[in-house]
Order: C-alpha cells, then structure tokens, then sequence
C-alpha cells in the first residue's frame, strides 16, 4: 500500500472523464450495444457495487474485495475495502464526495500519530492529480464503477461471446477493446484539451493506446458486471491490477453524510508533494 499504489489509481481515474457523447458514433450494432449500455449505465441515479482484485508489483502483490453504494445523481458514494497483503488483513471503510476521498483512519496502521487522533483522513484528489500536470481535468467522482465510461469508446475489436446469469440476471457478454484515442474526441469540445492531455499521461503509463475488458449487459442497457487486467508502468516499474466488478440494485441509493471537518485530518499535501517526481511509464532499455 505504498505510493505505487496511490499512482496507479490515479493515473487510472485521472482518464475517466465523465460527459456527453458527441457526434462520432459506433459503426457495427455490436459497438453500439457497448457504448449505449455506457451512456445508460452512467444515467441511473445509483447502483450497488460488489468487487474482487488483485494488484501490485512482482513479488508485492495483494488481494482486495470491494462492497458499497453509489449515488451518481449527487456524485456521492461510500465503499468498504478488505485487503489481504503478505498474511495481512486490513480493513478500509471509505467515503466520498466528487474528487474528495475520506478514509477511515483506524483502518490504517501507524497513522495515528500523524492525525492527532482524529478518526478521518482527507484526501483531496483533483489536487493531487493538478501535481501531476491533471489538475484540470473534470471527473465525477472517485466512483470506481466508472470505468463504464471507458465503454463509450470501443472499437471495432468488439464481440459478442455469450450469455451469461449474473445475480439473477439475463446477460449478455462482450469482449471489448477501448480505443483510448478516440476517447477524448467522444467529449464536449471544452473538456477535449484536459482529456487528451489525460489520456496522454494514461497511454504512456500503460505502454498502448488499448484497453481490453469483457462486459456483461442486460436486456434493459444496464452494465451488469465488468472485467479487466493491465499493468501500468510507475517509476519504471511494472504496477499490474486485475478486477472484476458487479453492478446491481439499481435505483436511488441512500449514502452516508461525509465527516465534519473538525473529525478529519487533510493528507492532500502529503500526497501531493509525494507525486510531484512521479514519473509514470517504463523506458524501452
């Protein structure tokens, strides 16, 4: 749980730009039930979310499941996270609100010390990604069912595999190859500046303007479970993740009230002085 990992999810959410489609669309009917079940999925007014993954370095690797809320109408969300790293279990509970993240500090060791008691940690992230030259880019949230997003700019590499079941529902699987160039173009004109720049910093991280994942969609649009594995390049190290995430309940979703200022401890400058010598990518020698 080193600063690898703080990188490796922001660069990742840095790319995930949030906003309407515009006027280039899919050109196989297979493409379009991709990206239409991106732009419904991202409509609801919130969803459950339940995650398996695994990430990290050779030899430093960890194992995580992910359950919580989501509440896209106000761009809220609260996720409980249980990671299992050389032997070890820990257990975080997260809250948020847009690119403000609160963790629960006893959930972490050796932090105490630090926040002078106080039972949150405040993670400011627009501010931290502005260390890394993304500090004007737009995003929703810290919603990692987001990912969707991406799903607007598949390519051609597009197919239908199957049906599938998941949680009770009728499904069918895609595999899918998201053309991150394109995804900027895919923007309102005002947000394509801060999006190709973003998406910039995320291909040389990743090594490829590509981004396989498998899809499973329901009859009504709605994205019912998304896959994928990759491996990022940080501080010319190889970062690898692997998740699989279901979507469910779909509907309004009732979300706790982020921590009172005075309960929380701002670690947004630690961090963004920790980032600012982060170079993402891997040299080719």
């Amino acid at each position: 749980m080193g600063i690898r990992r703080w990188v490796t999810a922001l660069s990742l959410g840095a790319a995930v730009v949030v906003g309407g489609c515009g006027s280039s669309q899919p050109a196989t009917p297979t493409v379009n039930a991709v990206a239409r079940a991106a732009d419904v999925t991202a409509g609801v007014p919130g969803y459950r979310i339940a995650a398996t993954m695994s990430f990290g370095a050779a030899g430093n690797g960890a194992q995580a499941t992910m359950s919580g809320v989501m509440d896209r109408a106000d761009q809220t969300g609260a996720l409980t996270t249980t990671e299992s790293v050389q032997g070890h279990t820990l257990k975080i509970r997260e809250e948020f609100s847009h690119l403000t993240i609160y963790m629960q500090a006893a959930g972490l060791p050796g932090v105490g010390k630090l926040t002078g008691g106080k039972p949150w940690l405040k993670l400011d992230m627009s501010k931290a990604l502005g260390s890394m030259g993304l500090g004007s880019l737009g995003t929703t949230s810290s919603d990692p069912s987001q990912f969707v997003d991406y799903l607007r700019a598949v390519g051609a590499r597009t197919t239908r595999v199957g049906t599938q079941t998941i949680r009770g529902v009728a499904t069918t699987h895609y595999r899918v190859v998201v053309d991150l160039s394109h995804y900027a173009n895919l923007l309102p004109a005002a947000q394509r500046p801060a999006a190709t720049h973003a998406i910039a910093t995320l291909e040389s991280a990743l090594g490829s303007d590509q981004l396989p994942m498998d899809v499973w969609i329901d009859a009504h649009k709605l994205v019912r479970r998304l896959s994928l594995a990759y491996d990022e390049c940080v501080e010319n190290q190889k970062v690898g993740l692997n998740m699989t995430m279901d979507l469910y309940d779909y509907g309004p979703q009732t979300v706790p009230s982020t921590p009172a200022a005075s309960q929380t401890y701002d670690l947004t400058p630690l961090l963004t002085k920790s980032l600012k010598n982060v170079k993402l990518g891997c040299s080719s020698t």
